[in-house]
């Protein structure tokens, strides 16, 4: 069994900044640790002896740093007891669940332009299937009592079968259908997720999944990420060390559009499965890739970690829809399908029934077609802020519906407060952050706009708000 120096230095990885006295880098490196949830409140730290040892330093200089550390708040010591974080490490979030989600939410008017939020107009072949609903799916739709509470076998087939062509070695037992891949994911982190352990997120990642994490009683573990997306190495050893129940994922990376290379899938999939973390790959907008190199589901690769793969219908054909689905084991999966079943019934069953058809007989084509929607946007996007000569920067996304964009100079939760009264609001980077701050002077763009309104919205928002 590992030591408690042993493990704090497992965690402890690349401490030395090289800014200020090793005592000072020391000091900091726990606190981030801290702040990013990998160290609670509460945690027992190790003699100044023992990490002095472990860590090849001079015992003064850990004496220093947790002098420091006692001296902010950060550490509690009792006579005759160890070290323990202190008030300041409970990780109290800076924006509610609530709070997080509203900001991606329209709210009761419409805006001019929501660039707040990052869902789709329609398919046209949603619009034609809806303009004559029984030539679409062979019938009347009003059939049976209207309910498919336990999921429609056409459409579980049909997702069944989509999964496999991608590489998902998934059976009809092991699908579940839900109103939507948001409550897939409340689904499954509310039932695997618990207060002994934390859930790990991407420390940018998708705010619809913290009031999952909060319903669930625990508490986000920040996987650091860097430009160019998550830091697989630094991830994976995190993962190790503070061996969470749940690590949630997204493909692509939502807000970022980054995507992991299989050598850091791998990676990280090698890590969750040796401390026995469920991995949650959020394939929402998984396939929408906008460099043309489409990105495997992480539970194609054979890893022996345990995946549960999600997806929906809204990215690519229409939220209204409300489908969406997870693949997990057959056990895991009947549990959560009666639950399911027990929260709303199910989406109605004509809505299953047009997905099923949608799904079997028009996701390649319509995939093309949105992809090449989303490239259109994205370049009337790029010419609208050069033409209003917007200070705005960003790392062009592999994949995905938005841009991650950081302000020249400025607060984006002002910027945000300005573009509601615009008439054009945007998302802050505040409601996509594990650690407080860690999105700071960053905001979320969607391009799922046709080019002419995200010429608009970019005008508005160059005159009114910036």
């Amino acid at each position: 069994m590992l030591t408690a120096a042993q493990q704090l230095t497992a965690v402890l990885d690349h401490w030395q900044s090289g800014r200020g006295p090793l005592y000072q880098q020391l000091a900091d490196a726990i606190v981030a640790l801290a702040e990013s949830g990998s160290l609670e409140h509460g945690t027992r730290l190790p003699s100044e002896r023992a990490l002095a040892t472990e860590l090849h330093l001079s015992r003064n200089t850990v004496t220093a740093a947790y002098q420091q550390l006692r001296e902010s708040g950060w550490l509690e010591v009792k006579p005759g007891a160890a070290p323990r974080l202190g008030s300041l490490s409970r990780g109290v979030m800076a924006l509610s669940a609530q709070d997080r989600f509203s900001k991606i939410l329209t709210g009761r008017y419409e805006p001019l332009v929501a660039f707040n939020t990052a869902s789709p107009p329609p398919a046209p072949i949603v619009t034609d299937a809806l303009s004559d609903l029984p030539a679409f799916i062979g019938g009347s739709p009003a059939v049976g009592n209207g309910y498919a509470a336990l999921g429609d076998r056409d459409l579980v087939l049909a997702v069944t079968d989509h999964l496999r062509v991608q590489g998902v070695p998934a059976r009809p037992d092991e699908v579940v259908i839900t109103s939507g891949a948001q409550q897939a994911v409340w689904l499954v982190v509310t039932m695997l997720g618990g207060p002994a352990k934390p859930v790990a997120l991407e420390s940018i990642t998708y705010p619809g999944v913290f009031d999952a994490v909060h319903a669930a009683g625990t508490r986000p573990l920040a996987l650091p990420m860097r430009d160019e997306g998550l830091d697989a190495t630094a991830a994976a050893k995190l993962l190790r060390a503070s061996r969470p129940d749940l690590a949630y994922l997204t493909t692509f990376h939502n807000p970022t559009g980054t995507a992991m290379s299989d050598e850091s899938a791998l990676e990280v999939l090698h890590a969750a499965e040796a401390v026995g973390t469920t991995v949650i790959d959020d394939r929402t907008i998984g396939d929408l890739a906008l460099d043309g190199r489409p990105r495997r589901p992480l539970a194609s690769y054979g890893s022996g970690a345990s995946v549960i793969t999600v997806g929906g219908m809204s990215k690519v054909f229409w939220g209204g829809l409300r489908i969406g689905w997870l693949h997990t084991n057959a056990t895991l999966a009947a549990q959560l399908r009666h639950r399911r079943a027990a929260m709303d019934l199910g989406s109605p069953a004509m809505f299953q029934r047009i997905a099923a058809r949608l799904l079997k007989e028009h996701y390649e084509e319509t995939l093309e077609w949105r992809i090449g929607e989303l490239r259109a946007s994205l370049d009337a996007t790029r010419g609208a802020v050069a033409e209003h000569g917007l200070d705005w920067s960003w790392q062009e996304p592999d994949g995905g519906p938005s841009l991650w964009v950081e302000l020249g100079e400025g607060s984006a939760d002002r910027f945000a407060e300005r573009s509601d009264a615009a008439g054009a609001p945007v998302a802050p980077g505040s409601a996509f952050e594990v650690i407080p701050g860690a999105a700071a002077g960053h905001f979320r763009l969607p391009f799922y706009l046709p080019p002419e309104q995200m010429r608009l919205g970019i005008k508005m928002l160059a005159e009114r708000a910036a």
